[in-house]
């Protein structure tokens, strides 16, 4: 298996990790309810793959504020340990499925972190 090393392979990523989300009632509502985010998954392919681009190879362009985006969904509809816990089971399971490398570890490792500052702040 080879590393994660392009946009292309982080867009892989992506629809394999949100056909898990979106297939799992205990936290697929928060992208088909609470966000509507399955309505529009192509933009959000591409949001997502400028986020990671910007964090994997330090490319720039993502502008948005991340946590303030996941803290107004909370504000809406709360994340719950469990919540954290399957989002990070999800991700971690397609990255590990499609590659392997140090850009595979780093993107579960930022993940990680990201999922644990969120539960900091957000509770």
């Amino acid at each position: 298996m080879k590393d994660i090393q392009t946009r292309e392979d982080i867009i892989l990523v992506m629809r394999k990790f949100y056909d898990k989300l979106l297939a799992d009632d205990s936290i697929n509502f928060f992208f088909t309810k609470v966000t509507l985010v399955d309505q529009h998954l192509e933009e959000h392919f591409d949001t997502l793959a400028t986020f990671w681009e910007q964090a994997l190879f330090l490319k720039g362009g993502y502008k948005n504020n991340m946590f303030q985006k996941h803290l107004d969904v909370h504000q809406k509809s709360p994340f719950n340990q469990e919540h954290y816990q399957t989002w990070l089971q999800h991700l971690h399971t397609t990255i590990d499925e499609n590659f392997e490398g140090n850009n595979a570890e780093q993107m579960k490792t930022m993940s990680q972190s990201m999922a644990t500052i969120m539960q900091i702040k957000f509770n």
